[in-house]
């Protein structure tokens, strides 16, 4: 399985993705799935991070469009 790597995050960016990690094990810890479920999207949109349907398709062993791979 392919993985992605992250991108390079300045300081503000890093401490902004830290409170996000927060906020979802709080999230987490209450039960609030929908608002866990958006904070593990922003988190991957920052990290630069493939969207979930791009995920499958690379776990499934296409390409990021759906797309048959090469």
């Amino acid at each position: 399985m392919e993985y992605f790597s992250e991108r390079v995050l300045t300081e503000e960016l890093a401490d902004a993705k830290k409170l996000l990690e927060r906020a979802l094990a709080i999230l987490d810890r209450t039960g609030e799935t929908e608002p866990a479920a958006l904070t593990c999207e922003a988190i991957e949109r920052l990290i630069g991070a493939p969207s979930p349907i791009e995920q499958w398709y690379l776990m499934t062993g296409r390409q990021p469009d759906g797309s048959a791979r090469a």
